[in-house]
């Protein structure tokens, strides 16, 4: 996925995972577990928090009467006005969200964290002291566009470190980002930018084991682009998940 110049991305509940009632659940958990709250209230906060998608505030009642019939809320009325409140059922639930989603949404925010600090040059860079988890790495894949994220470190090193091979560009995706693709799928890339004349490259020798690849005038013409594109993803992506992190992060009362 390749942003063009101009245009706005948006980062939308599917976009890091979830579904629509398994967002709206947690949210609701986690706001009524704070205190009490009559629906527009909660609607407000959920549009003030998420700016990402308009979520709907019938889809939101719904959610909420659905877990009222689970008993994971109660609903009471005071002067005239509904309101909702967890019950120990839905403080068990909510733990259980945190405990099954927690640590994938925080190992996966890391990553997007370096690779914004390397963007952009602010925000979080989390040191790298373990990479990415292998069951996670599917789930990270899902959720942004990994083709421009390795295009970008690879025109990147190859405008500071000439020449170069994939087999280092894996190394530095481990080291410095935490994460790390198949080779297979670097070197398929990496022809794929060579069609494309972003790179160039030559066989170090007749064994045709490694490949040393260069830039090119096209490269470094379509470099910024491909950069910014990879920026507004994780951009977008790293806002969204770092509000869902902040509040599942939370303790339970």
């Amino acid at each position: 996925m390749t942003v063009k110049k101009g245009e706005k991305l948006s980062a939308t509940v599917e976009t890091v995972g979830l579904s629509q009632r398994e967002f709206l659940t947690i949210f609701l958990l986690h706001s009524l577990r704070i205190k009490a709250n009559y629906p527009r209230a909660i609607h407000q906060d959920l549009k003030n928090t998420f700016t990402g998608k308009v979520h709907s505030y019938d889809y939101l009642c719904k959610i909420s009467n659905t877990l009222v019939e689970s008993n994971h809320l109660s609903l009471y009325t005071n002067k005239g006005r509904n309101y909702y409140q967890i019950t120990e059922k839905g403080k068990e639930l909510y733990i259980w969200y945190q405990e099954n989603f927690l640590e994938r949404f925080s190992e996966v925010k890391k990553v997007i964290d370096r690779f914004m600090f390397d963007l952009r040059g602010s925000g979080e860079n989390p040191p790298v002291v373990n990479e990415l988890p292998e069951e996670y790495r599917s789930y990270f894949s899902k959720i942004i566009s990994v083709k421009d994220l390795v295009r970008y470190v690879t025109l990147k090193a190859a405008f500071t470190k000439k020449p170069i091979y994939m087999g280092e560009i894996g190394d530095l995706l481990k080291n410095q980002f935490g994460w790390i693709a198949s080779n297979g799928y670097l070197y398929d890339l990496s022809h794929e930018m060579e069609e494309n004349g972003l790179l160039v490259g030559r066989w170090e020798s007749e064994k045709r084991t490694k490949r040393y690849l260069r830039i090119t005038d096209e490269g470094q013409h379509h470099y910024k682009q491909i950069a910014d594109s990879a920026a507004f993803q994780v951009q977008e992506i790293q806002k969204y998940m770092a509000s869902v992190v902040m509040f599942l992060k939370e303790k339970s009362y």
